[in-house]
């Protein structure tokens, strides 16, 4: 009778481990596929610009910063290919942006530059996915901004243009959502210019950086 019971214990210690095993491999295996997501949150806009001028017998520098936050939102998708790698699209609307200039030098100046940025984008995601459904990951691409701006003085002029595109985030889609999820990350959009003229008595260098930014919370559904 012993024997029995310890068989039947055995047989179902040895079910329940396989069924367990089971589980773990549809959560896994169901790590790819195509997936649509929407996601909002707080937004911000960094930019800066440095203009040297080098002479012979003076030197002339300017620059100035300008900073807002704003609130946005984001609708992305793509396809994860496994459990490791996968490939995104976005479009990102980051808000409403203003903030006053003012401009350091010989003529100081003052000016209210304004924007409304959207962008698309595409991006590698790289992360892992983990059996209980968390995903920590990581963003790296290329975006187009649109600036929809307002506003220049002295050669600065935000303009629209091509963007590095990087980002953190964690996700979380257990195999009892059959399907959904939930990301909470962070986003950044980067252009740069740089530029450099020389004249007969000297030279002038530019730098100019524009940085927008989301952190968001997103819902998303994987086929």
């Amino acid at each position: 009778m012993k024997k029995i019971l310890l068989a039947v214990g055995l047989s179902t210690f040895l079910m329940t481990g396989l069924l367990q095993a089971e589980d773990t491999q549809k959560a896994v295996a169901k790590a790819d596929g195509v997936y649509l997501g929407v996601g909002g949150g707080v937004t911000f806009n960094v930019a800066y610009l440095y203009t040297g001028y080098y002479q012979d017998d003076t030197s002339v520098y300017n620059d100035g910063s300008l900073s807002d936050s704003s609130a946005g939102y984001i609708i992305y998708g793509g396809y994860q290919f496994n459990k490791i790698i996968g490939v995104e699209v976005a479009y990102t609307d980051y808000g409403s942006f203003s903030d006053t200039l003012t401009r350091s030098g010989i003529n100081p100046t003052t000016t209210t530059f304004t924007s409304d940025p959207t962008s698309f984008s595409v991006y590698a995601n790289a992360g892992y996915t983990f059996a209980n459904g968390l995903r920590p990951f990581g963003q790296l691409g290329l975006g187009y901004v649109i600036v929809n701006g307002s506003g220049t003085t002295n050669g600065l002029n935000i303009d629209d243009g091509v963007s590095m595109r990087f980002g953190l985030g964690l996700e979380y889609a257990a195999p009892a959502l059959a399907g959904f999820g939930f990301r909470v990350a962070y986003i950044d959009e980067l252009q740069m210019d740089a530029s450099y003229t020389s004249y007969d008595n000297g030279d002038k260098s530019t730098l100019f950086m524009n940085v927008n930014g989301m952190l968001y919370v997103g819902a998303q559904y994987k086929f």
